[in-house]
């Protein structure tokens, strides 16, 4: 397939979306590999450009269609240039750049994230949640960028499919009372998640950090703490894992 080579001026517009600040100018982010490019393909999210090595657009032909159909410009660049801009040790050949999402509001069950600043758990959660019917993650301080590279390619595409934003956690559990029941995930001393109920109405799963757990401010506004109990003598969970438990429990029919 014959396609125009990326221009300079595009490749140094590529380099600043690694840093949040010029993400952020730029309401541009990046998606990088097949998986997720596919379903980027399946979702509202808007691609600015298309860009892939020669090789990767010969081997997947039908998905550079996909994009060249809906008028988005497809890119062809060298592999080493590609190397360079892509944040993979092994890069597929293949990444889109795409445009901030228009803000939601927020409905149906939630994940909020307090201080979970690991791409790949929070990918992973990001992942479960889909699967399990979750319609929104609110990123609060100290976690990850929504929009970091590593973090959108750690959900394998689930991103595109869920709602995003970044908020106060605090401000935004207050604001979420009267129509959820806001549950926190705790190490020690919760509820034991078997005794756990599913609520009758929308709920907000809170997942804190796994060094510091739920900040002060945070867990004022949580109704139900809940704690995973385990038989062995190992006694802390990974931040995923333990998403992943509740989210199940919480999900499973009665």
């Amino acid at each position: 397939m014959e396609l125009p080579l990326l221009s300079k001026a595009h490749i140094r517009r590529i380099a600043r979306l690694h840093t949040k600040r010029h993400r952020e100018e730029d309401r541009l982010f990046i998606a990088e590999g097949i998986r997720t490019v596919e379903e980027l393909a399946r979702s509202h999210y808007r691609a600015r450009f298309l860009l892939c090595t020669r090789t990767a657009a010969d081997e997947h032909l039908a998905l550079v269609k996909v994009f060249r159909d809906r008028g988005v410009p497809v890119y062809a660049i060298d592999q080493q240039v590609f190397a360079r801009l892509a944040d993979t040790k092994s890069p597929q050949g293949m990444l889109a750049i795409v445009e901030y999402p228009d803000e939601q509001p927020s409905a149906g069950n939630i994940i909020a994230f307090d201080g979970v600043a690991d791409p790949g758990n929070a990918g992973t959660i990001a992942r479960t949640a889909l699967l399990f019917g979750y319609r929104q993650l609110v990123f609060g301080n100290n976690s990850v960028d929504r929009y970091h590279p590593k973090f959108v390619r750690a959900t394998m595409g689930a991103l595109f499919h869920l709602h995003t934003t970044e908020q106060r956690l605090d401000t935004f559990l207050a604001s979420m009372a009267t129509t959820h029941s806001i549950i926190g995930a705790v190490a020690h001393g919760g509820m034991p998640l078997a005794q756990l109920s599913v609520p009758d109405k929308p709920h907000v799963l809170v997942i804190g950090s796994e060094a510091y757990g739920l900040s002060p401010s945070v867990e004022e506004h949580v109704t139900d703490r809940v704690t995973i109990e385990g038989a062995g003598s190992f006694d802390s969970l990974n931040a995923a894992v333990a998403a992943g438990i509740i989210m199940y429990h919480l999900f499973r029919p009665r």
